[in-house]
């Protein structure tokens, strides 16, 4: 599995060659995990699904690996207490990763 960018602290941006986050420039030991608020987190975790339910409609070649980062942002969302375990069973179940129109 991938390794989430929610987890990655500002020395991790710069070995990737990446921007960091303002929130992790400013506080480098931190990852943007941690630094997010519940608000932000929930709206992180809305506007993936969102983004998923796009690219399923869409029929995108992405939308696997689009899953795959999802899924890695949603553990290490587990991992840094700011989801529960039940939480991230729901929102990675196959059949909630397999969107149908109405």
């Amino acid at each position: 599995m991938i390794k989430s960018e929610l987890t990655w602290t500002l020395a991790e941006y710069e070995e990737a060659g990446r921007e960091a986050p303002e929130s992790v420039a400013s506080t480098p030991e931190m990852c943007e995990g941690d630094l997010m608020s519940n608000e932000e987190v929930e709206a992180f975790i809305k506007d993936s699904v969102a983004t998923l339910r796009l690219l399923h409609d869409k029929q995108s070649p992405r939308y696997e690996a689009v899953v795959e980062i999802f899924m890695a942002d949603m553990q290490a969302l587990v991992e840094l207490g700011r989801l529960e375990e039940d939480e991230y069973n729901e929102l990675i179940a196959p059949s909630n990763l397999r969107f149908h129109s109405i």
